[in-house]
């Protein structure tokens, strides 16, 4: 019960967020296409230890995602295969997950990064200039947390 608290809080801060500018809620698993729900048409989001509801405002089930399969969920625009390419070449990756002292951040199309952990409080923030930066996690405990970079979002682990 408390993860689901935890990921709900945090998938409601992103929503809220993002919902002004971006039309989408894209959910990118770890294998396979990514899926892309348009924000008008979600009501509520629901989190279960294991898994990830996306209901429409009429309580009809729009989307089920596996917690673990997850790789990342983003707002904005879905890609097309018009513009996979761009996708591919402007998307942002953090290395290496696990990781002990130091997160790696490519492609961060941000200027700043934010560090939540489950429960949804803030831990780190960092300026990020240019496409390439690192963020140290050395004073982080042991266990999963969330990045957010303007309206990206990965979790990574902390060993």
């Amino acid at each position: 019960m408390l993860m689901k608290q935890k990921i709900t809080l945090i998938l409601l801060l992103f929503v809220a967020i993002a919902a002004k500018a971006e039309t989408s809620l894209i959910v990118q698993p770890l294998i396979g296409d990514e899926q892309a729900q348009a924000l008008s048409t979600i009501g509520y989001v629901k989190v279960s230890p294991d898994s990830l509801f996306i209901y429409s405002h009429s309580d009809m089930l729009l989307g089920k995602n596996a917690i673990k399969n997850i790789r990342h969920i983003r707002y904005g625009e879905p890609a097309t295969d018009t513009a996979i390419d761009d996708v591919n070449t402007a998307s942002c990756h953090i290395y290496p997950n696990p990781t002990q002292d130091m997160l790696i951040i490519d492609n961060a199309d941000s200027d700043k990064a934010f560090i939540f952990d489950l429960n949804g409080r803030l831990l780190q923030t960092a300026a990020i200039s240019g496409d390439h930066a690192t963020f140290n996690v050395t004073s982080l405990p042991q266990g999963d947390y969330i990045l957010l970079l303007n309206t990206q979002t990965f979790k990574f682990i902390k060993q």
